[in-house]
């Protein structure tokens, strides 16, 4: 009997795992990846890397005294840790003699309380009295248009960006729903409702899956970060103990490249064995920098796709505890409308995103954790007070892992073929 540890953690309580005991004939196969250890100093990591960048001048030799600078992070769901690489960033551009402003990319997510600013950037930062905005689709007065992509996209960005002399971005690189995090630093992040509505829309194409950096909405996203002109990337990946262990900077997208390869040397799998024999079962779990809600947790059944055979099952044990006043399932059901999943249900579903009754800033996460659910059973573990919220919104719960692996057992019989992806967010699994 193998005795799995299925990772059941939030960025508050690390190191939570629910035990379940599989039998050895049916567990065929386990991808835990060998993460890197911590870096030492991420603020002296990110000094050397700006100063020895991939692709473009080091810092020091991009800044002139006078210049404006825009700096654009992540929103408060993304792990990077702002706080920690501003640092040096600032001290070179401070030493030129330059201005800086500091630009939160939300996207379409609602700007960040003072508070939460305060947590991703620092104290310092806020005492700085450094310009500091968040990007916000309700005010289109904001932003100005930079040019069109060869895929039709119009790209609408903040003023501020567009007109600064010298861009740099500081984000998470890391398995996504539409190849990989990093890359969304122009588009959604400091781009206009339009700008980002329309781009979405390629994530209802085929190639848009965790791990094909080659997806039209990832060359999107590229082309519309050459159009703005950014100067440079600072690219980093956080492990799944919440600790960052890569930091590399330069051309914002041969370094971004860079950062996936080495993001792929940890956590993409050969899974050949499962091509002819995929598995029945699925066991996947949410770690600590997944966070709060199963609209980013649930990712990890979408990376877990690949391996489990269609009418198969994925068991995500996930807590999901909420944000602030938004609940644990928030915006999970958006879907309600179109459960159960089934091939008319999925039809009325991309009707509406066409039809502007869905928008695609939301719809591009469900829709992809929907699609998944009309070829294979999704069971959920998770906390008791997501239960109801969940089963709402047509969601197979439950907060027992043994009940789940029970009635998953009894769906595809004793000799059910099993396989572990503790990380499931993390991995991309080649079949």
């Amino acid at each position: 009997m193998a005795k799995i540890q299925v990772p059941f953690e939030t960025a508050e309580e690390t190191g939570v795992v629910l035990e379940l005991n599989v039998p050895d004939r049916n567990l065929v196969g386990s991808f835990i990846p060998k993460e890197p250890m911590a870096l030492p100093d991420v603020t002296a990591a990110t000094a050397y890397a700006v100063e020895h960048p991939l692709g473009t001048k080091p810092l020091s030799q991009m800044v002139r005294r006078g210049d404006k600078v825009a700096i654009i992070t992540e929103n408060q769901f993304r792990a990077a840790p702002a706080h920690r690489i501003l640092p040096p960033i600032l001290d070179v551009i401070r030493a030129a003699g330059a201005e800086v402003t500091i630009v939160i990319g939300c996207g379409k997510v609602p700007p960040l309380s003072p508070e939460e600013i305060e947590h991703k950037l620092g104290k310092g930062v806020i005492a700085s009295g450094i310009p500091i905005i968040c990007n916000d689709v309700s005010k289109p007065e904001n932003y100005t248009y930079v040019g069109m992509t060869t895929r039709g996209i119009p790209v609408f960005v903040l003023k501020p960006v567009a007109e600064a002399d010298v861009k740099i971005t500081i984000s998470t690189t890391q398995a996504t729903l539409w190849g990989y995090g990093g890359s969304g630093m122009v588009i959604p992040a400091i781009a206009s409702n339009e700008t980002i509505e329309m781009n979405h829309v390629f994530s209802l194409t085929p190639d848009c899956r965790p791990g094909n950096n080659d997806c039209h909405m990832q060359l999107d996203k590229y082309e519309a970060a050459r159009i703005v002109g950014l100067s440079m990337g600072v690219h980093v990946i956080v492990n799944n103990r919440f600790e960052v262990t890569y930091v590399g900077a330069g051309d914002f997208v041969e370094a971004h490249k860079a950062a996936i390869r080495a993001y792929d040397a940890v956590y993409r799998f050969d899974a050949a064995q499962f091509a002819g024999a995929p598995a029945d079962i699925v066991i996947t779990g949410s770690s600590a920098p997944t966070n709060h809600l199963f609209f980013h947790t649930g990712w990890a059944a979408v990376n877990c796709d690949p391996i489990v055979k269609d009418g198969g099952t994925i068991i995500q044990a996930t807590p999901c505890p909420g944000y602030g006043a938004w609940p644990g399932f928030a915006l999970m059901d958006l879907m309600k409308e179109y459960m159960p999943p089934s091939a008319a249900n999925r039809d009325k579903a991309l009707k509406a995103f066409y039809a502007k009754d869905r928008e695609l800033w939301a719809g591009c996460i469900w829709w992809k954790i929907y699609e998944v659910m009309t070829r294979k059973h999704l069971t959920i573990v998770t906390q008791k007070e997501n239960l109801e919220m969940s089963r709402g919104a047509g969601l197979d719960a439950t907060e027992s892992l043994e009940e789940a692996f029970a009635a998953a057992l009894k769906r595809h019989g004793p000799d059910a073929r099993v396989a572990f992806v503790p990380y499931g967010r993390y991995t991309i699994l080649d079949v």
